[in-house]
């Protein structure tokens, strides 16, 4: 059976994007890389020159186990996290080669809520606290993205800037911005093979965080890898398991690094799937995924769950 992934693969460059609705890693446990936003159905294939508009909402649960954070200037420990996130997404892949690749460029708001409660140290005493509520989250820009292919094989490089203006004060329990750049290099591939519907995709990132003023905390470099097993088991459906592995590749620094290097790291595997249908005679790409997360040290163990929905234009 020949598949037409027509369809299928015009969702594949929604999910360069990264956010931080949730405690992840470096400073507050926090960085813009979400697990599992990066992996997708044909992960490095190029969409057809359009505008594309995608959906996304997610949802992290997870508790620190006796980890400690500092986040604000103080350590915090015993965080139990629950998070909501609604991000929207534009995509434009146009006609004309650049370097003879075809292009595309985006950007991505996202907006979070996040459902927090921690132990505070204070010298000798401590402190508890509970908050709750929506912000505004960093939002970012892919400036350029390239992609290539060869028969089966498809490739992808692009860069991701993550902007901070999301609503940021130190003072505050709870914020949807982390009040510092993060820029992030990312290569992904593609093996599809249209016969057979079987596809392996693997994405590869390297961030670079700047320093956070507020706090004089810097989160060290951080690097992750995204896994895809994928069969297409028709035009319109598809199932997968996806994985990530997430390293923090050099320590934070700075005088508000009040636990050292701090270095994160952590796993994932779960569940995914895709269903191509119609809304209003337009193709609408849904997908949806669960991660659930193993081998954390130095941040947050919990479920990530996604759903998503894409429209071509």
């Amino acid at each position: 059976m020949k598949l037409r992934f027509k369809i299928c693969q015009s969702v594949s460059t929604f999910l360069f994007f990264g956010v931080a609705p949730a405690s992840q890693a470096a400073e507050g446990g926090v960085s813009h890389y979400t697990p599992g936003l990066y992996g997708d159905f044909s992960a490095a294939v190029a969409p057809d020159p359009g505008f594309y508009f995608r959906q996304d909402l997610y949802q992290y649960s997870a508790g620190s186990s006796g980890r400690r954070f500092v986040q604000n200037g103080e350590i915090r420990s015993e965080l139990d996290v629950d998070a909501s996130l609604y991000m929207l997404t534009g995509l434009w892949a146009l006609e004309k080669e650049v370097f003879g690749a075809k292009f595309a460029w985006g950007g991505f708001i996202p907006l979070v809520y996040t459902d927090v409660s921690a132990s505070v140290g204070l010298g000798a005493t401590s402190r508890t606290f509970s908050e709750d509520g929506w912000n505004l989250a960093d939002p970012g820009i892919v400036p350029a993205s390239f992609f290539w292919s060869c028969e089966n094989w498809n490739f992808n490089l692009y860069e991701t800037v993550s902007i901070p203006i999301g609503e940021y004060d130190k003072d505050n329990d709870i914020n949807g911005g982390l009040n510092y750049w993060s820029f992030e290099t990312t290569f992904a591939t593609t093996y599809l093979n249209s016969d057979s519907g079987f596809e392996f995709s693997m994405v590869l990132g390297h961030i670079y965080n700047t320093e956070n003023n507020d706090t004089n905390y810097q989160s060290g470099q951080e690097l992750h890898l995204e896994l895809m097993l994928n069969q297409y088991l028709s035009e319109t459906f598809a199932l997968g398991i996806h994985g990530f592995a997430y390293r923090q590749i050099t320590g934070d620094s700075g005088s508000g690094a009040l636990l050292g290097e701090f270095e994160g790291e952590a796993n994932g595997i779960g569940p995914s799937l895709m269903w191509v249908t119609e809304i209003g005679n337009c193709p609408t790409i849904v997908t949806a995924r669960w991660l659930h997360e193993f081998g954390a040290e130095n941040r947050l163990e919990g479920d990530h769950f996604y759903l998503s929905a894409t429209i071509p234009f």
